[in-house]
């Protein structure tokens, strides 16, 4: 019969055979997988974070959003100390210790002899928070070994982590792997090594003290070591108070107002003319601090820290959460809105503690609850990420932020021109890029004389700080009239001046007219295809229709104007008919005549553009002076109405 069929059950026994082998083999993936995870799991994490971050930081970079302040501070004060200037930037015009103590910073320095860009920072931070993940992944992988990539992906994945990083570099940012290193250090009871970390962290911020204190209290408390504790915690309380309140303000270049004290008490709002007198009041009105640790904006402010890292699960291991309260508490006492609200760079100094709290917290759970405990940590992460990170596929990523368009790529083309030994002042967003020079300042804030400055590079379109837009619209105005500063180049509201540069080629003039006003030339350039204006250096200046002209006549006071006049440059077709035209008063308005005395000179800037619609065919530049207020044509020395200073020829 066909079930006592010896073939049938010979093929049904190979078949389960079969299947148990595949299911050997699923097992054994799965098995080589885990393995390879557990092994090879943290340097594939710790890599694709290297790479992710630096790319945002240069496409941030890149797209103009770093400041001056302070990322241009910092490079520039590492690059000065390679050339023997130690920690001095020329944008505050002091060494940036006079604010915060962080000479760990000079220890950046030889990074710029293996390469001479602001990008080595971004990519010495990035790095330096991976290997902070790193160390801190090795406190649970000492119990669970299979448990600690995952504890280092939610580090990497953490969105305070992400907003520390992506807001630029920050010097308390450096202090993050050695404070990762020192709290490795004291889980492994590695005391020399601990103390490295916790020395080489106080080098990043005096507040740090503050940390380094309590890792000395906490041994104090809960290892009963007192020989290591005592000292910890005397080195750590004692630099945040005399490197805070004596060491800074001697720093402080002593023009600067109020060098006598710290000069980030006004991030606390205190009152007094003296410590004294702050003590004495913060005694009598103690509230004024301690109301803020419980306010709205401080609460949301810890339940964005805490609901990523598994919102209880740092609570777990209270001791090691007690090292960074006094940090914590110190930052939401704050009147500034981003430390009060931990926001900005301002949780950098309490995540390797928050974290190595997590990872204790993990090593003290059973085998059966410690994957639970993962699990929620991955979980609230991944939630915390939607919720609050500032990098990709996070609600508070800003896209614009990393966005290059053609306006970047012309800015990028003017810094490429400026001579690397030139004395530059320019506007925020570019001053990071200019930084590798001996002398760099942010537009208008000039220590001595303007004279001094090789080159003077503003934007109409780019943040304008510390200006408003129309002050630095009206600057711009202001600069293209003075004839002592070349328009060295200009394109989509770019524009570079350069101080004593020559005098571009021009068509000749020199010729009078309202017997007051000498024009001495009139420079024509072109804009490009480049995206720039270029000056023409010979005529006929060949125009094609629907192109742009910037003309620059310069004028020169005889004598007190006759009244108040009106500049017309224009072009005709062939036939007579103004394809192009601008008219406006000297300085688009800024120069009045009537307002003109003997021994005056000017750049009166006009910017046309031809009408597509142009016949072909030769024809010239106009250039018509009236009486803005009846119309009435002034004429030239020859008495001709108009003046032809240039040939033009249309291109078909």
């Amino acid at each position: 019969m066909g079930f006592l069929d010896p073939t049938r059950e010979s093929a049904g026994g190979t078949g389960i055979s079969r299947m148990h082998d595949a299911e050997k083999k699923r097992a054994a993936l799965k098995e080589t997988i885990a393995r390879r995870w557990t092994q090879w799991g943290a340097w594939l994490l710790a890599v694709l974070f290297v790479v992710v971050l630096f790319t945002l930081s240069v496409l941030k970079h890149d797209s103009f959003h770093t400041r001056a302040l302070d990322l241009a501070k910092f490079d520039q004060a590492i690059w000065n100390t390679l050339h023997g200037r130690f920690l001095f930037s020329t944008i505050e015009n002091q060494s940036i210790l006079a604010n915060h103590f962080s000479p760990l910073l000079a220890l950046l320095s030889p990074l710029f002899l293996i390469w001479n860009d602001v990008r080595m920072l971004f990519l010495a931070q990035a790095a330096g928070l991976a290997v902070a993940g790193l160390l801190l992944h090795q406190i649970v992988k000492a119990r669970y070994a299979q448990l600690a990539p995952w504890f280092l992906l939610a580090f990497y994945l953490n969105p305070a982590l992400h907003e520390v990083a992506l807001v630029e570099v920050r010097r308390v940012t450096f202090a993050i792997p050695f404070l990762a290193l020192a709290l490795y250090a004291l889980f492994a009871r590695r005391r020399r090594l601990m103390l490295i970390g916790l020395l080489l962290a106080l080098l990043a911020k005096e507040n740090l003290g503050l940390v380094v204190g309590m890792v000395g209290i906490y041994l104090i408390l809960f290892e009963r070591d007192w020989k290591w504790g005592v000292p910890v915690a005397l080195i750590g309380l004692a630099w945040a108070v005399v490197v805070t309140f004596w060491v800074i303000p001697a720093l402080a270049s002593p023009a600067s107002e109020g060098t006598e004290l710290y000069p980030q008490l006004d991030q606390f709002c205190v009152e007094g003319e003296s410590y004294g007198e702050i003590v004495t009041n913060l005694l009598r009105e103690p509230q004024v601090l301690l109301q803020r640790l419980i306010d709205k904006p401080a609460l949301q402010a810890l339940l964005r820290i805490l609901f990523p890292v598994g919102l209880l699960l740092p609570f777990l291991a209270l001791d090691w959460l007690l090292i960074i309260l006094p940090s914590v508490a110190y930052m939401l006492m704050s009147c500034g809105s981003s430390m009060h609200q931990l926001k900005s760079w301002y949780s950098a100094e309490i995540l390797p503690g928050l974290f190595a709290a997590v990872g204790v917290a993990l090593t003290r759970l059973s085998g059966r609850r410690a994957p639970w405990a993962t699990a929620w940590l991955v979980f609230t992460t991944i939630v915390g990420f939607a919720l609050y990170s500032h990098a990709p596929l996070g609600a508070r990523y800003e896209p614009e932020n990393y966005r290059v368009n053609d306006h970047h790529r012309l800015a990028a083309k003017v810094i490429e021109a400026i001579p690397p030994d030139s004395r530059v002042a320019a506007q925020d967003p570019y001053v990071p890029h200019l930084t590798h020079r001996e002398y760099i300042y942010l537009f208008p804030w000039i220590s001595g004389s303007w004279r001094k400055i090789d080159y003077f590079l503003l934007d109409r379109q780019l943040h304008p700080y510390p200006l408003q837009p129309d002050e630095v619209k009206d600057l711009v105005e202001e600069m293209l009239t003075n004839t002592s500063l070349a328009i060295a180049m200009e394109g989509d509201g770019i524009y570079l001046f350069q101080q004593g540069g020559l005098s571009p080629a021009a068509c000749p003039a020199d010729t009078v007219v309202d017997e007051t006003m000498l024009l001495d030339r009139v420079e024509v350039a072109i804009l490009e295809e480049d995206g720039f204006f270029h000056t023409m250096p010979g005529e006929p200046i060949e125009v094609s229709p629907g192109q742009a002209l910037r003309v620059g006549l310069y004028w020169k006071a005889l004598e007190a104007s006759n009244g108040e006049r009106t500049v017309s440059v224009r072009i005709a077709d062939s036939a007579g008919a103004l394809i192009a035209q601008s008219d406006h008063m000297p300085g688009n308005g800024k120069k009045p005549t009537s307002e003109w005395q003997a021994g005056l000179e000017i750049r009166d800037v006009h910017y046309l553009t031809v009408s597509p619609h142009a016949e072909p065919g030769a024809t010239s530049l106009d250039v018509v002076v009236y009486d803005s207020f009846t119309g009435e044509v002034m004429p030239f020395e020859d008495r001709s109405e108009i003046l032809h200073p240039c040939d033009i020829l249309l291109l078909p």
